[in-house]
């Protein structure tokens, strides 16, 4: 009987794996048949194939009495170069995507140039020319027509299509418009579901801005084909402003700061700026600021939380501005940011959002469409703008002024709250750039920390990780001028009771640049290392080191009371782990760097360092330590020790 049973289970067990093989294999077809319908195997929606897509347009970046405004503009003879550079641009991508299979994103891109080519010049051969771009996008089936594609590329390819089918709406036929609105609806709609297999479902992670900004813009210029009844894109709409909510409230702490970083603030707002525009937008509503107060209340600090940390340092051809590189991220700024932020902004925040906007060379679309001319820039530095202390990240910036590209930043981290994402090991690590340099830097966009300016209990191995605890912030201060301290404890590379003060002097007693002041007290603490681009050269001394820039500035470390102490060694680690186009390197005056200059110097649980900061044809100023070793002598600078 047992016997029987055994072979009748075999049977049915065989009959099961071949009826699963054939619904895979027919699953298989019918699905690859399916996607050549344009998705519509997922979301058929044969209702919409004879209605018309009626409404207003443009009202996504802009409303159609701002279109006339626009063009006049562009007749200035000071924006005479925009159409002919844009044109440029798009004849290349178009030809470019004439050569092989297209990829998807440049595709709408190609379409979105032409979009914008349409709006600056009404032109309908422009319109026409993005709609068959749009054609060859509607056939694509490894980002469009897969819905779980790579998550971040299909909302991009959503926001150009977006933004084509509000700037081309009225240059377009009722068959062009009723196709791109269904397709727009289409492509919402798997975006609103899902971000792909491999993405970050984390509430905090950028990743999440990127879905539901995207969503939401998408949403606000889609046009209902039955206006006497509930829209179907209506719950997608609802649903995507209530997750960038919460999205923002996660990713952007109370008093500014990103929980991700700087660069990735930029990168996430380059899809939740346009929405939230678009939000503001609907009924007309034009130039009111409602947006950022109802959505995204905590973004009301982050300019003034981040622009100190912002100098306007050349790195190459389209990306001006060199930022800290905490928490995982790069050295580089792009655009965008305080273009954005003029449409957004309550009008407090605008001169010193202009002011930043012009140092920085932000020259992104959105500056060409809200640059406030009637505005009057401010120095940031009149308004309190030179520190900021964000608590919650426990962030603390020090910079001497708002000037030009020899500005100086210096920054404490803590990484007081950990993320699931882009959360870098750099607890009580320092960056300081000056000079039109990054002086001293951090690991980049990797989680190992030899590349980390930082103490550890040993030389680390150029691939060990770190690990991933919270520091805490446990003081900080303020003179009014730009200097103060910071004092942090805690460590993501194994040292035991880690605490660090750092002190930073913008004071002219000095006769210097700056001063800066580490004091390391630790119970294993026996390397005390700092990182540098490679591109700065090392000369070693003593009792610690002189980094020389190629701009004519040095900065010379020395470790107090620490005469006749050797240099462990200098080194290069890779900068950033491996480089991508996400990952370039140190970015710096035309060229890219892959590596950084790691100095290391040695220690037995505690250390003071300072570092003088000097200008070319400055003096070298006289640094010193007091007898009962309770205070350093820079110049006539007199500084308080632990």
């Amino acid at each position: 009987m047992a016997l029987k049973d055994t072979n009748g289970n075999r049977g049915q067990a065989s009959l099961l794996g071949i009826l699963t093989l054939g619904l895979l294999l027919l699953g298989q077809v019918s699905t690859t048949m399916a996607q050549k319908n344009a998705l519509d195997w997922l979301i058929d929606m044969p209702d919409l194939d004879s209605t018309v897509a009626v409404g207003m347009h443009p009202r996504g970046l802009l409303l159609p009495e701002e279109v006339p405004v626009l063009r006049k503009k562009l007749a200035e003879e000071r924006y005479a170069g925009v159409i002919p550079a844009c044109r440029e641009k798009a004849e290349q991508l178009a030809k470019d995507l004439q050569e092989g299979n297209p990829d998807a994103r440049q595709l709408a891109e190609s379409a979105e140039m032409f979009a914008l080519l349409h709006l600056f010049s009404g032109e309908t051969g422009f319109a026409n020319r993005a709609f068959s771009q749009l054609e060859r996008l509607f056939e694509d089936r490894v980002i469009v027509n897969n819905p779980i594609s790579r998550g971040l590329t299909r909302a991009a390819v959503l926001r150009s299509l977006a933004m084509t089918y509000d700037l081309c709406y009225t240059g377009w036929s009722p068959g062009q418009r009723n196709l791109v609105n269904r397709q727009l609806y289409k492509l919402t709609y798997t975006t609103q579901a899902n971000m792909g297999a491999e993405a970050n479902y984390s509430l905090v992670s950028n990743w999440m801005g990127v879905r539901w900004g995207a969503a939401l813009f998408a949403g606000m210029v889609w046009d209902n084909p039955f206006p006497e009844e509930p829209s179907l894109m209506d719950p997608l709409v609802w649903d995507a402003t209530k997750r960038l909510m919460d999205h923002v409230r996660e990713n952007i702490y109370p008093q500014g700061w990103n929980a991700e970083s700087i660069g990735y603030h930029l990168y996430n707002w380059s899809f939740i700026g346009p929405a939230l525009i678009a939000f503001q937008n609907r009924g007309g509503q034009g130039n009111s600021r409602s947006a950022l107060e109802m959505l995204a209340p905590t973004a009301s600090e982050a300019v003034e939380a981040m622009a100190p940390t912002m100098v306007n340092i050349f790195a190459r051809e389209g990306l001006t501005g060199m930022k800290p590189d905490l928490s995982d991220d790069n050295l580089n700024l792009g655009t965008g940011l305080f273009g954005l932020a003029f449409r957004l902004y309550p009008r407090s925040q605008l001169p010193q959002i202009k002011w930043m906007h012009d140092y920085l060379g932000d020259s992104s679309l959105y500056s060409l469409l809200y640059y406030p001319e009637e505005v009057r820039s401010k120095n940031p530095a009149e308004s309190g703008w030179l520190n900021h202390a964000d608590t919650t990240q426990g962030v603390v910036v020090f910079r001497n002024r708002f000037a030009n590209d020899k500005d100086i930043v210096a920054v404490f981290n803590t990484s007081s709250r950990r993320i699931s994402g882009h959360k870098g090991p750099d607890v009580n690590t320092f960056r300081i750039i000056g000079g039109g340099v990054p002086l001293v830097i951090g690991a980049g966009r990797t989680g190992k920390i030899a590349g980390q300016t930082n103490v550890f209990p040993q030389v680390p191995d150029t691939d060990q990780k770190g690990k991933m605890d919270a520091g805490i912030l446990l003081d900080f201060g303020f003179d009014g001028s730009g200097s103060g301290f910071a004092v942090g404890q805690g460590s993501n590379t194994g040292v035991q009771e880690h605490r660090r003060k750092f002190t930073v002097c913008y004071d002219k007693a000095s006769a210097a640049e700056a001063v800066f002041l580490v004091e390391d007290r630790s119970e294993n603490g026996r390397i005390w290392r700092m990182a540098t681009p490679e591109f700065n050269e090392v000369s070693l001394s003593e009792n610690g080191f002189t980094i020389h820039t190629p701009t004519g500035y040095t900065l010379r470390v020395i470790a107090l009371g620490s005469l006749g102490r050797q240099v462990v060694k200098e080194g290069k680690v890779p900068y950033g782990g491996r480089l991508s186009r996400v990952n370039p390197g140190i970015v710096w005056n035309g060229r890219s760097y892959t590596q950084s200059k790691v100095i290391d110097l040695e220690m037995e649980g505690n250390l003071k360092v300072v570092m003088v900061l000097k200008a070319p044809g400055q003096p070298e100023p006289e640094v010193r330590i007091s007898d009962d070793a309770e205070r350093v002598f820079v110049g006539n600078l007199t500084i308080a020790l632990e």
